[in-house]
C-alpha cells in the first residue's frame, strides 16, 4: 500500500489546513457575537479531518459502484424538498440538518466521470453529453427552487466546467450556453426576489438600506481593515445589525477588516494551491474514472470558493454560498474534506512516485 503522505497530498493537507486555522481563528472573534460559534467550528473541521483520512485509505475506484443510486437519492432529497410544504434546504434526521445541495458535487461529479469513462462509439458521443447536460440542468433548477441559488450555480458551472474540460464540443458549448441563459432569464419572470438583487447589483446605491446592504458593507470592511487589519476581535463588522450573515457566507470581510489584506490573500493564493494541486493529481492519473473524478471535485471546492469571492467583492449579485473550510456550515465543511480525502486516495492509488 503506498504512503498517505506524498507531495501531492502533502500540498493538499498543507492548504486545507491554513484554510481550516484561519476559519477556526475568525470564528473566535464572531463567537463574540454568536456565542460558542468555534465549538461548533472546531467539531465541523474535526469530523470533517475524519472523513478525509477515511476516504483518503478507502479505495476511490469503489465509487464507482454507488454512481447512479447516489445519483438517484440525491434526487429524491431533492423532491423532497420540493414537495415537503415549506421552503426549506435542510432534511431534519433530529441529530443534525441535512443540506443535500452541498454534496450535489460529488454526486454529479462520480456519475460524470463513470459515465465517460466508459467506451461511448462516436456515433452516441452526442447524446451522451445531451443527456448529461440535461441530467446537470435538472439538478440545478431543483437546488435553485429550494431556494439556493448560490448552491444552483455552483452546481451548474462545476459540472459544466468539467464537460467542457473532458472535451464538449464547442456546438454543444455554445447551444447549451445559450439556452441555460434564455432559462436563467425566464427563471427571473417568476422570482421577484431574484429581480431585486439583480437590481441592486447593477445599481446598488439605489438598495444600499436592503438588497445591496451585505455587498456595501462588506466592501467598506475591506476598506477598514486595509492590508494589516484594524486587529484580532476589534471588528465592527462581525455584528448581525451592521452585516448580516457574517457567520456563514460573508465571513470573508470579517476576516478582512479584523486581520486585513494580507490574510485575504493567503487565502486566495491557499484556493489556487488547491486548484493547481487537484489539476495535477487529474493530469497525472492513470484511468480515465480518476482524472474526471478529480477534475469535478477541485472544481467543485474552487466554484464554492470563487463565487464567495465574487459576492464579497461585489462582483456579481448576492447569493449565498460558503467559503471553503472556513465559513460556518457543517455540511459544506464535511463534503469539501470528503472531497480532498478522495483527491488524495487517487493520489495514492494512481500518481507514481
Amino acid at each position: 500500500m503506498k504512503k498517505i503522505l506524498n507531495p501531492y497530498s502533502i500540498s493538499l493537507i498543507f492548504f486545507v489546513t491554513l484554510l481550516s486555522i484561519i476559519g477556526i481563528i475568525s470564528s473566535v472573534s464572531l463567537s463574540v457575537v454568536y456565542p460558542n460559534t468555534y465549538i461548533r467550528q472546531l467539531v465541523s473541521v474535526a469530523i470533517g479531518y475524519l472523513l478525509m483520512i477515511f476516504f483518503a485509505f478507502f479505495d476511490h475506484h469503489i465509487l464507482q459502484k454507488f454512481a447512479k443510486i447516489s445519483t438517484f437519492i440525491l434526487f429524491l432529497l431533492l423532491l423532497y424538498l420540493l414537495f415537503q410544504g415549506g421552503v426549506s434546504r435542510f432534511i431534519n434526521f433530529g441529530v443534525f440538518n441535512f443540506q443535500p445541495s452541498q454534496f450535489a458535487y460529488i454526486v454529479l461529479s462520480l456519475l460524470i466521470a463513470k459515465i465517460f469513462s466508459n467506451k461511448i462509439k462516436d456515433d452516441e458521443l452526442t447524446k451522451v453529453f445531451l443527456v448529461s447536460l440535461v441530467l446537470i440542468g435538472v439538478f440545478s433548477l431543483l437546488i435553485s427552487l429550494e431556494p439556493d441559488m448560490g448552491s444552483a450555480a455552483q452546481l451548474f458551472l462545476t459540472c459544466f466546467l468539467t464537460l467542457v474540460i473532458i472535451g464538449m464540443p464547442l456546438l454543444h458549448i455554445f447551444v447549451f450556453s445559450t439556452f441555460s441563459i434564455v432559462s436563467f432569464l425566464l427563471l427571473l419572470g417568476f422570482s421577484e426576489e431574484w429581480r431585486r438583487r439583480i437590481e441592486a447589483f447593477l445599481n446598488p446605491e439605489a438598495f444600499a438600506t436592503s438588497d445591496a446592504l451585505q455587498t456595501l458593507q462588506s466592501i467598506k470592511a475591506f476598506a477598514r481593515g486595509g492590508i494589516n487589519g484594524v486587529g484580532f476581535l476589534k471588528g465592527i463588522f462581525k455584528y448581525p445589525q451592521v452585516l448580516p450573515v457574517s457567520v456563514s457566507d460573508f465571513v470573508l470581510p470579517v476576516i478582512g477588516e479584523e486581520l486585513g489584506g494580507i490574510v485575504i490573500i493567503i487565502i486566495a493564493v491557499s484556493y489556487l494551491g488547491l486548484l493547481y494541486t487537484g489539476f495535477r493529481i487529474a493530469s497525472v492519473a492513470q484511468s480515465l474514472f480518476s482524472r474526471i473524478l478529480a477534475i469535478g471535485l477541485t472544481l467543485g471546492i474552487c466554484m464554492f470558493a470563487t463565487i464567495n469571492f465574487a459576492v464579497n467583492l461585489g462582483l456579481m449579485p448576492v447569493t449565498g454560498v460558503p467559503l471553503p473550510f472556513i465559513s460556518m456550515g457543517f455540511n459544506n465543511m464535511v463534503a469539501n474534506f470528503i472531497s480532498v480525502g478522495i483527491l488524495i486516495n487517487i493520489s495514492r492509488k494512481e500518481v507514481g512516485e
